[in-house]
């Protein structure tokens, strides 16, 4: 599109910038009254963009920027340069159920650090899915399944980003695990390993009803009186440090103490 005329195109996409404003936003207030905000959209993958005099303004008019949120965002984009200009954001999805307590709020900012972290320039229209499913689940998600709902938001954005775990044949071999089989993780590898060829393994141990828990998680099912959310928790997060973003998140490690504490963990 014809960015550098200033002809405006609109593109549905996902407020992102918000979810690190308590971290980041006095280092991207821009002047008196801007902010720089980065969103994830559907058709242009992450944009960042300054949105001038949003700072402040309230009242009938104002624009919402807030966490999470959804709608038609209009942007003057100039090529070959990062940060973009917003003309406007028209939000049509507010989400603000996921503020309702901190577990909700602590698994939608890191499905979103994990897409920021990670997620390219360009159309990935999966990801996008992956993760407004996740954050749509988030909100309205009971509480005896959230949990579940977090863990299985975490797992549809890294398969969505390209990296799955293998969890219904060995690793290493090919075979595929029995009903009865007893494997063993193998983090650097992705995947399970067989007891035959998990003599040197030092990951965890994970059963066939753990293996058929984490493939309905990764599939965007809530599993039924899902155990050891914690184990669970410490699975996915080992994957996503090894595999996707090759750092520890600081809104993994948040999160996983919001969840040590949450009652419904056991």
């Amino acid at each position: 599109f014809q960015a550098e005329d200033g002809i405006r195109d609109s593109v549905a996409s996902r407020g992102l910038g918000d979810v690190y404003k308590r971290q980041l936003l006095r280092a991207h207030d821009y002047r008196d009254s801007s902010q720089i905000l980065r969103f994830y959209t559907k058709d242009y993958g992450i944009l960042s963009a300054i949105a001038h005099g949003v700072r402040g303004r309230i009242g009938k008019g104002a624009t919402v920027l807030t966490s999470f949120a959804s709608g038609a965002l209009y942007i003057y984009v100039k090529p070959y340069r990062d940060l973009h200009t917003m003309k406007e954001f028209s939000c049509s999805q507010l989400r603000d159920g996921l503020g309702r307590d901190m577990l909700r709020f602590a698994g939608a900012s890191a499905g979103a650090e994990l897409i920021l972290s990670h997620a390219e320039q360009g159309s990935q229209p999966e990801l996008f899915k992956a993760f407004e499913d996740a954050l749509d689940q988030l909100e309205s998600v009971a509480s005896d399944q959230l949990s579940a709902a977090v863990l299985s938001g975490l797992w549809t954005i890294v398969e969505g980003l390209g990296f799955a775990p293998q969890v219904d044949s060995c690793i290493n071999c090919s075979k595929t695990l029995g009903e009865k089989v007893i494997g063993y993780f193998d983090l650097p590898a992705g995947g399970v390993r067989c007891p035959s060829c998990a003599e040197e393994s030092t990951g965890p141990r994970i059963g066939p009803k753990a293996r058929d828990q984490v493939r309905e998680l990764a599939a965007g099912g809530l599993p039924r009186g899902l155990t050891y959310d914690k184990q669970h928790f410490a699975l996915v997060s080992d994957f996503v440090t090894y595999h996707v973003a090759l750092k520890p998140l600081k809104s993994l490690q948040f999160l996983s103490q919001v969840l040590s504490e949450y009652p419904n963990a056991p």
